[in-house]
């Protein structure tokens, strides 16, 4: 379960606001300290979106160009889900404006 950096209280993503379409940090609504995801958390969503767009592009090889893009569609798409569940288990929350890397080992 990921808890606030500042107070320790349990944190569910999902059920907290977004303070704006601009701003990458969240507020704790117990202490209402800023707080962000580490750095290593960030570069795996960039990969997630690399590794998605490469599926994409095969997904539409496959339609326009043949059955012989189907494996290497589906393979890429493994790949995805298997990063996206495993870079899940492997969030954590830093203070916001802290510019070094967590101090989790991953």
């Amino acid at each position: 379960m990921l808890t606030c950096p500042h107070c320790e209280t349990k944190i569910v993503m999902r059920e907290l606001s977004h303070p704006g379409i601009f701003k990458n940090f969240r507020i704790c609504p117990n202490c209402n300290g800023k707080f962000t995801p580490d750095l290593k958390t960030k570069y795996r969503q960039a990969i997630c979106i690399v590794l998605s767009i490469v599926s994409l592009v095969l997904t539409i090889m496959l339609y326009f160009s043949g059955i012989e893009w189907l494996i290497p569609a589906l393979i890429s798409y493994l790949f995805l889900g298997l990063l996206i569940y495993w870079g899940n288990k492997h969030i954590f929350l830093v203070p916001y404006g802290v510019d070094h890397e967590s101090t989790h080992d991953t």
